[in-house]
């Protein structure tokens, strides 16, 4: 099994104050006791991820353990794969974009959608509901 974590539920469990932590950081539990097999993230998610944490703190910090957590860096277990957007991928998600304009979903969700069909993924992990239908989405509430 594999599973795609979305920025949301990456900044949520980072961000000890948001709304949606407390999801979030049940649902990660299980997806590092491996519940669902090996888990991604994508490079446009960590970028989206750590910049959002940055702007949001206000502080480099928090911004700066994300991305070491997601790049598996000591003192945290290398957990997560990052799969790259290729020119392959990157037309993919292009065409995905293009498609599904009344989905409301942002680029870097389709190329999450892209990654998760090109790598025949199992799961995306998001509290966005606009993939419903696109991918087989895990609500972490």
């Amino acid at each position: 099994m594999t599973i795609l974590i979305d920025t949301g539920v990456l900044y949520a469990d980072q961000d000890l104050d948001a709304s949606r932590h407390d999801d979030a950081a049940e649902a990660l539990d299980r997806v590092y006791d491996g519940e669902f097999g090996q888990p991604y993230v994508s490079d446009y998610v960590y970028d989206e991820a750590v910049t959002l944490t940055l702007k949001r703190s206000g502080s480099f910090a928090p911004a700066k353990q994300l991305g070491e957590k997601l790049r598996g860096i000591d003192p945290y277990p290398s957990t997560y794969e990052i799969l790259h957007v290729s020119a392959a991928v990157f037309t993919d998600a292009v065409d995905v974009f293009e498609q599904y304009d009344d989905q409301a979903l942002s680029f870097t969700d389709a190329t999450t959608v892209a990654l998760y069909r090109r790598h025949d993924l199992d799961y995306v992990m998001s509290f966005d509901d606009d993939f419903d239908g696109l991918v087989t989405r895990i609500d972490p509430a």
